[in-house]
């Protein structure tokens, strides 16, 4: 990727720059609110610095990687957002952070020579698709973090598809259209259902007979979706079978090879394309900046959503090991949970620009939702439970709000309108 000259990171002059180091959902969030609160306020500059010039919606992948929607449905462009916002952007990665000088180093990994001076620094680099050493995994499969993750399952669907079409015996055409997910959570739900709902019509408008058509989803543990309670989980299986999806659960993965999946257990599942989606870990080169971090990679932060040693940075998002002060657990990597600590932090930071203190961070989860195909959905909300299309409905007015809350209404509306124009 393209990025933008060193000397557009840099503005002289400027006492109080607010630097935030990554674009993702919580930087995003965080540099809107700033940008928003702090026009017209003199010498506080606040500057995102991110080597993409878009912000993906990973919720909504599942909807490019085999439905109707366009890959620009889930990217959000920077240009867009902050194009009325006082807002500098630096199309670069951040190498490296000087507490003790108030600086980072932007610029190529090893190479970086500018640095960029703070008065506040917000890191907010989010997370990487974990994929586990078990042999062959890595090699074979693809993971579900980006839309380019997105694209090449779409390309590797459609080219067992060409594979499939040249077969004249059913078991190898079969063999051929085995599409295998590994990972029972969200993530995996969702492209399971999305699969197994929409490769039928796809493969019809390539001559090919839906009833070839593998779909199967491995969960190592006992059962999906851990995150939602035990009603809900059935209320999601019995639609899967519905679907068409075979599960298994209660094996881990043991190897992979190109055309099949090994479990622990001694089962050989079938597979001609293979999703891995069995989690995520911190951005890992924010651990190397030398900031105080948790066994899991994840860096420490006080009750306000700052580093307990240096009091100018602030960490937010899924690279934060933020504790719920009630239950003295670290919060998980969601989506909700990222934007509500940058808004948390936005007022934080406006009220040091005004000499006053910050306040804690109290995090609240108001419910989540999981697609199981593209028009049927579980969740709950408030402590209600949900399924089928309220469920959906949710879940994708949670996305639609997110889009008005940083790019405001036109931007909502227009994703509106191209969610209630596919087909599904």
């Amino acid at each position: 990727m393209q990025q933008a000259p060193s000397s557009s990171c840099a503005t002289p002059g400027v006492t109080r720059r607010i630097v935030i180091a990554g674009g993702g959902y919580a930087g995003t969030t965080l540099a809107v609110n700033l940008g928003r609160k702090l026009k017209g306020v003199p010498d506080v500059e606040v500057m995102l610095i991110e080597p993409n010039p878009c912000q993906q919606a990973l919720s909504e992948l599942d909807l490019v990687a085999v439905g109707p929607a366009r890959s620009e449905f889930c990217e959000l462009w920077h240009p867009t957002v902050f194009k009325d916002l006082p807002v500098t952007v630096c199309y670069n990665r951040v190498d490296a952070v000087h507490p003790e000088r108030h600086v980072v180093t932007v610029g190529p990994r090893g190479e970086a020579t500018e640095e960029v001076a703070y008065w506040r620094l917000a890191i907010a680099t989010g997370a990487i698709a974990f994929v586990p050493p078990v042999p062959g995994l890595k090699e074979h499969a693809v993971t579900m973090w980006s839309v380019a993750d997105a694209q090449e399952l779409q390309r590797r669907g459609e080219a067992q598809f060409r594979v499939a079409a040249t077969l004249k015996d059913p078991a190898q055409r079969a063999r051929a259209l085995s599409f295998t997910v590994i990972g029972g959570g969200a993530t995996g739900i969702e492209i399971v259902g999305t699969l197994a709902q929409l490769l039928p019509k796809r493969m019809r408008a390539f001559g090919l007979d839906p009833a070839d058509l593998r779909v199967r989803l491995i969960e190592g543990r006992p059962d999906i979706l851990f995150d939602l309670g035990p009603k809900l989980r059935e209320r999601a299986k019995r639609r899967l079978a519905k679907l068409g999806v075979e599960l298994f659960t209660g094996s881990m993965v043991s190897s992979v090879e190109a055309d099949a999946v090994h479990l622990a257990d001694g089962t050989v599942v079938d597979s001609s394309v293979l999703v891995f989606c069995g989690g995520a870990k911190a951005d890992p080169d924010a651990v190397g900046w030398g900031l105080e971090a948790d066994p899991g990679g994840r860096l420490l932060t006080s009750a306000v959503c700052k580093s307990p040693v240096h009091d100018d940075i602030y960490i937010v998002g899924d690279v934060a090991a933020f504790r719920d002060p009630e239950t003295k657990k670290t919060i998980p990597m969601l989506a909700q949970f990222a934007i509500r600590e940058a808004e948390h932090t936005a007022g934080n930071i406006i009220r040091e620009v005004r000499g006053e203190a910050p306040t804690p961070f109290m995090p609240t989860m108001h419910g989540e939702f999981v697609s199981v195909g593209p028009s049927w959905g579980v969740g709950w909300m408030f402590g209600m439970n949900l399924s089928g299309l309220p469920a959906i409905i949710m879940k994708r007015l949670t996305y639609v709000l997110y889009w008005w809350q940083v790019g405001g209404i036109p931007l909502a509306v227009k994703r509106l309108r191209e969610m209630l124009g596919m087909q599904r």
